[in-house]
């Protein structure tokens, strides 16, 4: 009786699935205990503008310089902008105290026109009309009087805030990365006069897709900068909303602790392991 024979053909035989799992398994611990690269980046940064055309009257920072929150960085030349409060501020107090005089105009015109209305019987009605209408006129002197008012009261406060924003401020505390113009510079509007970096710093770092399950917000992490000799802490503050499909690595940004950066340049290139589990 012939019985039927199986002989595997050329190649490598099929591997047990224990195997493939064990391989797996490997290939798992591998990619977790493989390094996740950071690199040292600002937490905010932002180029200070001209907003209008002007002259840059001086600039206070040189490159590196380091800056507080609300110092001025750089004045555009205001001259303009001071005679033109100058004589917005005469027009807005001359208007005020004619505003002032009709006011008081409308007040007599008031009580004549009250002083009439009680002896009409006596007097013509004509003068009781007379008194009336001079105390409308009266009030419509004193609403045009009150209307340029405003106009002169707008026209203080838009030059006042052209000269505030003429002074270009520091949003943060940081440094100076690049000085775009000298003082003396004629500038246009939006062009760049300064970039600043603040003194707070992120690690922006990508995790392996096996390793994205054990990314959470709050997560504490440690970050090795071997060059510089230093080991920095922080917790995971930002995670992207998908893996990159090309590298499949989900970014994700880590802030340090306070003080924990300082002497550390940005652009610094890190090793992030994951310090604990994530914060609730």
């Amino acid at each position: 009786m012939a019985c039927d024979s199986h002989e595997d053909g050329p190649g490598e035989s099929p591997q047990p699935a224990a195997v493939r799992a064990d391989e797996a398994a490997v290939a798992a611990a591998v990619i977790a205990s493989e390094p996740m690269i950071g690199v040292l980046v600002p937490e905010a940064e932002v180029v200070l503008t001209a907003p209008e055309f002007s002259r840059i009257d001086r600039i206070e920072v040189q490159v590196g310089d380091h800056v507080n929150a609300g110092e001025v960085i750089a004045a555009l030349d205001v001259r303009e902008e001071r005679h033109e409060l100058a004589g917005a501020t005469a027009a807005w107090a001359a208007s005020k105290a004619e505003l002032e005089r009709l006011e008081l105009e409308l007040q007599r015109a008031r009580e004549l026109r009250a002083d009439t209305e009680q002896l009409e019987g006596v007097v013509s009605g004509a003068e009781v009309r007379e008194h009336r209408y001079a105390e409308k006129l009266a009030a419509a002197r004193k609403r045009s009087a009150s209307a340029s008012l405003q106009r002169q009261r707008s026209t203080v406060e838009d030059a006042s805030a052209r000269i505030v924003e003429a002074q270009l401020r520091a949003p943060f505390a940081g440094e100076v990365a690049r000085r775009h113009v000298d003082a003396g510079a004629t500038v246009e509007p939006g062009r760049a006069v300064v970039q600043l970096i603040s003194d707070a710093r992120r690690v922006r770092f990508a995790v392996p897709e096996a390793r994205s399950a054990g990314l959470r917000l709050g997560a504490a992490v440690k970050v090795a900068f071997v060059e510089e000799g230093r080991t920095v802490e922080g917790e995971v503050m930002a995670i992207a909303p998908e893996i990159d499909a090309g590298t499949r690595l989900l970014f994700a940004e880590a802030r340090l602790h306070e003080g924990a950066s300082a002497g550390l340049r940005v652009g610094s290139v890190g090793m992030v392991e994951f310090a604990g589990p994530a914060a609730d």
